[in-house]
């Protein structure tokens, strides 16, 4: 009698569990185990649906797309939980796209910049400052990054922080400095010294002597990075920056030419050398040339002090005779 009970017991434990694990949504036990819902559907159920097949994996994507920041607490759980590296990847993509929305999973982004899988680690990487991640918690872990395979990524993800960044310097510099790396990692070193900002005037030397680089786009991004370093930049880099106004390369010129105008009065010296590049053959050359001049040479207007003004005998009263149609 008490094994028939035992027996019957088991019986309707299995059955429960059963009918708890094939439960299409798989909602009692996703609220048994604590789970993140979006939809009315746990985070498990969500992960069988990126298992599936194609259509299932299809729509399951865009819905939790289109779900924007009441899809993140599943998505951040899923990039946290999920053993296939594929479903890891697409919440940590899913993350990147939702920008600033996906703060809330920060930790989970954090945690996946370290994940076992390189595709993963580097999505995960490039949404930290999308995803307004602290720089307390992310620049060290980017910093690493550039010691990695994922250093480009890492380098434009340190821009994004901006001045935040300023304790990537060091690094970033010897990675310019070293010509046996790929010219991409180069150039990105260079950007990010220069989205850091006037922190970035200790590199200064090294960029100018990046003017004379035999790769085009380190010449390119020298001239942007010494502009948005400012005028501190000025003194020593204004002779390389006009010689770069004559660059082969269109856009070594546009950005030279832009970059004086962010430095400001004191490039203004250059005034004459930019004018000719109102000329040049490439459009987007002449418009930065043109918003250059509007900084360092704008027109005088008729009522600035010092502008030249007709004398008050040789000016007709406002009741005197008007010229006649045609006269100037």
């Amino acid at each position: 009698m008490k094994s028939r009970l035992v027996g019957g017991v088991a019986a309707v434990v299995i059955v429960a569990v059963a009918a708890l694990w094939l439960e299409p949504d798989q909602t009692v036990l996703g609220k048994l185990a604590g789970d993140a819902f979006f939809q009315g559907r746990p985070t498990r159920s969500w992960m069988r649906s990126l298992r599936g097949g194609p259509s299932d994996q299809a729509a399951a994507k865009e819905t939790l797309q289109n779900g924007g920041p009441a899809a993140v607490p599943v998505l951040g759980a899923m990039l946290v939980q999920a053993r296939e590296p594929e479903i890891r990847f697409t919440a940590a993509d899913l993350l990147a796209k939702l920008g600033s929305d996906a703060s809330p999973a920060g930790a989970a982004l954090l945690a996946g910049a370290q994940d076992a899988d390189p595709h993963v680690q580097a999505v995960c990487v490039a949404a930290l400052p999308k995803a307004g991640v602290p720089s307390s918690q992310a620049v060290p872990v980017l910093m690493a990054h550039l010691k990695t395979d994922h250093l480009v990524v890492a380098a434009r993800a340190l821009a994004g922080y901006r001045e935040a960044a300023a304790g990537a310097i060091p690094m970033l510099l010897e990675i310019f400095r070293d010509k046996n790396q790929p010219t991409e990692s180069r150039w990105n070193a260079v950007r990010t010294l220069g989205k850091i900002g006037p922190a970035s005037a200790v590199a200064i030397p090294d960029l100018i002597q990046g003017f004379d680089d035999a790769e085009w786009s380190i010449r390119e991004h020298c001239a942007e990075s010494l502009g948005e370093i400012g005028p501190a930049a000025a003194p020593s880099a204004l002779p390389g920056m006009v010689r770069l106004l004559s660059d082969a390369v269109p856009r070594v010129r546009r950005d030279a030419v832009r970059s004086l105008g962010q430095i400001g009065g004191a490039a203004v010296e250059a005034v004459p050398e930019i004018r000719k590049l109102l000329e040049d053959p490439e459009e987007i050359v002449r418009v930065a040339a043109q918003n250059a001049l509007e900084k360092l040479a704008p027109p005088e207007s008729s009522d600035q002090p010092g502008a030249d003004k007709q004398p008050a005998e040789n000016r007709p009263s406002e009741s005197g005779p008007k010229n006649k149609a045609g006269e100037n």
